[in-house]
């Protein structure tokens, strides 16, 4: 029976779970259920401060099915079309959300965009500075106001672009624009740069440039302190502001879904993104499901892991590596041969999450040194924890000319490369990979970070942690997908 389900399309499912079909229902579960328990892991992670947040999963995924069966599938009923998976997750968050919604709020523990190693978290100087930038925003179109609560929702570039419907290019060219506005109301000519980097509309070149000067140039450095804590509070008070919805199509999960996944199209996608553009809590919900769903094609590759491993890697590539690591370390106990890997890159995941690699405070064992070369297999885990260590010759060496014919591998090697052992070699990788047409767009922006450095100079720490963050998503995937 499970046979002929499994080849169902999704909207033909649907139908056979309305018309009570009980095989239907469990294959609809079957192919959704670790994606719904992805969400509620990470509503949890975002409410709670512990541990133990692993252990209200089981309750909340049972609402969230009993929910869909309720009434013959009635609010399966209510969904548009495209893509099921997006609509699930929205009402597992909705269901998520209202399981813990006398706990503390999620805002204060959603974890901030790190702060670069040269710079100080200095709350003194935030106030005046997020009191001046609040200023500007009211003063703005809506649609700057939606980007910019985009952004600090935790949303890069492209997808705000795409939740957007607008191209990188403009979008680009708006953050652009927006940044050199917040400049001038912070009061700092050479601010227009810094604020870009916030704002994830700088190029790679103009991130290198930004970085090389707050290691050099105290002055700048300073500037840079006080563009950082003005923005990290006014993230705090947008995020802590309580907002209601106004109305429109976004407030319903079926329209908001359809938004997102761009199975809206025409008169009614119009409408969707003028309404974004009006109902913060629309922004919020849109943000919230496009953070949420960054976990489905991992969990697509993960699909021959046992759950707890998947849901593990798929929180990796989220950015919970708290759960992460509480999911591996319940893995391995069970077993699992991928969950000590994982468990390795959820920890160079926590050490990246706080502003930079070179944590001098790390003891020496979290890197695996042995007089063998590591395996194919090992051998990313080894330069990632290196690097984090701030050992580059370490990491280098980890990777041999076997390795390094994985994107992966090359990736490492040029970083670490060009974080010291070798910049010369760095130099030389880095040019016939700066190729635009180039299918890796990761490995691409590596290679103009390391065109962009001055003769002999090696990374900034800045920019090296946010290589290796980019890094650490297609090493999760290696990891999952190796033999």
């Amino acid at each position: 029976m499970r046979g002929e389900h499994a080849n169902l399309d999704e909207g033909t499912l649907v139908v056979r779970c309305i018309e009570r079909d009980a095989a239907a229902w469990e294959e609809l579960r079957r192919r959704h259920d670790r994606l719904v328990r992805v969400v509620i892991v990470r509503v949890l992670d975002e409410r709670r401060a512990s541990e133990a947040l692993l252990d209200e999963v089981p309750t909340i995924v049972e609402r969230i099915w009993d929910r869909l069966r309720r009434n013959d599938g009635a609010v399966l009923r209510l969904w548009n079309g495209g893509r099921l998976a997006p609509y699930l997750a929205v009402l597992t968050r909705q269901e998520a959300e209202r399981h813990v919604e006398d706990e503390t709020p999620a805002a204060p523990l959603m974890a901030h965009l790190p702060t670069p190693l040269h710079l100080t978290r200095d709350p003194t100087v935030a106030d005046g500075g997020a009191a001046k930038l609040e200023e500007v925003l009211a003063r703005l179109e809506p649609r700057a106001g939606a980007m910019v609560r985009l952004r600090q929702r935790g949303l890069g570039l492209g997808e705000i672009a795409a939740t957007l419907g607008q191209p990188r290019t403009t979008v680009r060219d708006d953050l652009d624009q927006l940044a050199a506005r917040l400049a001038r109301a912070h009061g700092g000519d050479t601010a227009p740069p810094a604020w870009s980097v916030l704002l994830d509309s700088a190029t790679v070149p103009t991130r290198v440039d930004v970085a090389l000067r707050t290691e050099d140039e105290g002055a700048f450095r300073r500037m840079r302190t006080l563009v950082e804590a003005s923005w990290r509070r006014l993230r705090e008070r947008i995020l802590l502001e309580r907002v209601g919805w106004t109305p429109g199509p976004l407030q319903d999960p079926q329209h908001l879904a359809a938004f997102v996944d761009g199975s809206s199209r025409g008169a009614g996608r119009a409408k969707a993104e003028g309404h974004l553009t009006t109902c913060r809590r629309s922004v919020d919900s849109v943000a919230m499901l496009v953070m949420d769903l960054r976990a489905s094609s991992l969990l697509r590759s993960a699909a021959t892991l046992d759950d707890d491993a998947a849901l593990a890697a798929a929180c990796l590539v989220t950015a919970r590596f708290r759960a992460a690591s509480v999911l591996a370390a319940r893995a391995a106990e069970a077993g699992s041969t991928k969950a000590p890997a994982i468990a390795r890159l959820a920890f160079v995941g926590s050490g990246l999450q706080t502003g930079g690699p070179f944590d001098q405070q790390q003891e020496p064992s979290t890197v695996r040194r042995s007089s063998l070369v590591p395996s194919d297999d090992e051998a990313p885990l080894v330069a990632l924890e290196a690097l984090l260590a701030g050992e580059p010759t370490t990491a280098y060496r980890a990777i041999d000319d076997h390795a390094a014919k994985q994107t992966v591998g090359i990736r490492l090697r040029l970083l670490a490369a060009a974080s010291g052992p070798d910049l010369p070699e760095a130099r030389r990788m880095a040019l016939p990979l700066a190729d635009p047409s180039g299918t890796d767009p990761g490995l691409l922006d590596d290679a103009l970070a390391v065109l962009a450095l001055p003769e002999h100079r090696p990374l900034p720490g800045e920019v090296l942690a946010e290589r290796l963050r980019d890094v650490l998503r297609d090493a999760v995937r290696l990891v999952i997908t190796s033999s």
